[in-house]
């Protein structure tokens, strides 16, 4: 992995490049000032050769290190190795501070830029460069131990940069990712909201019309019959009544939603008493287990369920009795409706309204909670059981 440098913006491009061609001008100047310094002749014009090197290195890692292209290794590479390689042969001339500050450039660069196989090698090629200088040229071995001393301290000092940036790079990127995953879960949470409000909406605007249909059906079957106008009338005011029931269930599936919805025991109170006024046959509930508050998924689940129930023996078994039973188990809430089943050819006109969605609605209301739900009839009952973990 090569670690690019920074982006640099184009605004600061002056200043940096000033501050660098200055610090190349004080290492020049402190090379010249030193025996033999610059010349033509003998070690001048070697040190002179070497300066030349380092100061081409040194221009090409000015541009290239504030830049992010495409060929990082290739122009880092290049320049850090001339630094290294011409500070080691210089300090093998004449030891001197300023040729350790070439070569540590050099070092410097490829440890934060590079690998760190390739910095290292570098680094290994300098002190090898300067070790045979030093054997062949001057021969002054405590110089070169103090240059290699210092030239490994830059490298580590490098890789101390390196790793630094690094951890730059993988803390934006875990904020990037959190980010991301932070907006997902927010678009997802949303979306589930969205959902329960429609699937909530559905069910009411489903049930309250079709307590309405049953109603008018009612209506113009007596009116076709034209026996008993005072009932009809009754039944066409009673479907007035539903759909304005109706708006106001829609607003307490919200307030439902929203934390705020009276007590499940309170509301399953109201819907008997709903189905009494709308069926005028006698519908019990008894709750076993001492009630406590619900989450509101499981809450609604259930008052769901007992909307439907009441509303199918309604439509399917009209002027048979209903009994609700809801028991409050340790770790879970147990929901049962049950009617007899309808022996008169009146339900099957009634059973003709609806969608027939409701239980698979309430099937799926279930699943989704963790429970189950049952429907069915035996030879004398039909039955909708409903089980929550809470």
């Amino acid at each position: 992995m090569i670690v690019t440098g920074q982006w640099v913006p184009r605004r600061w491009w002056p200043v940096r490049l000033g501050a660098n061609l200055a610090g190349l001008g004080g290492i020049v100047y402190g090379i010249n000032a030193r025996t033999p310094g610059l010349g033509l002749h003998g070690q001048a014009l070697a040190v002179l050769i070497c300066v030349v090197v380092a100061c081409l290195g040194w221009l090409v890692r000015t541009v290239t290190v504030y830049l992010d292209n495409q060929h990082r290794t290739l122009t880092t590479t290049a320049p850090s190795g001339a630094l290294v390689t011409a500070g080691g042969l210089l300090m093998s001339i004449a030891p001197m501070p300023p040729a350790l500050a070439l070569a540590g450039v050099g070092a410097f660069t490829a440890a934060v830029e590079l690998t760190p196989a390739l910095a290292t090698t570098l680094t290994a090629a300098g002190v090898l460069v300067a070790a045979v200088g030093t054997a062949t040229i001057n021969h002054q071995w405590v110089a070169f131990a103090g240059y290699s001393g210092g030239f490994v301290a830059i490298t580590l000092a490098g890789f101390n940069r390196r790793q630094y940036k690094q951890r730059l790079v993988q803390a934006e990127q875990l904020l990037t990712q959190t980010r991301i995953a932070a907006d997902a879960d927010t678009r997802a949470a949303a979306l589930d909201e969205r959902t329960r409000i429609a699937r909530d909406i559905h069910d009411v605007l489903a049930h309250s019309l079709g307590a309405v249909a049953v109603q008018l059906d009612a209506a113009d079957a007596l009116l076709e019959a034209d026996t008993d106008t005072p009932r009809a009338r009754h039944h066409v005011q009673r479907a007035r009544h539903l759909a304005v029931d109706g708006l106001t269930e829609t607003r307490r599936a919200i307030g439902a939603l929203r934390n705020d919805a009276p007590p499940l025991g309170d509301q399953l109170s109201a819907l008997v008493a709903d189905h009494y006024n709308d069926a005028a046959t006698p519908a019990t509930l008894t709750i076993f287990g001492e009630p406590r508050p619900l989450p509101v998924n499981a809450a609604l689940t259930i008052y769901r369920t007992a909307q439907e129930g009441l509303s199918n023996a309604r439509k399917h078994a009209p002027g048979q009795p209903v009994t609700l039973h809801v028991h409050y188990h340790h770790d879970n809430v147990a929901v049962t409706i049950i009617n007899p089943t309808s022996t008169t050819t009146d339900g099957s006109t009634l059973g003709a309204t609806g969608g027939s969605y409701g239980l698979p609605g309430l099937a799926e209301r279930a699943t989704l909670l963790g429970g189950t739900l049952i429907a069915g009839q035996d030879a004398t009952n039909w039955s909708l059981q409903l089980w929550l973990p809470t």
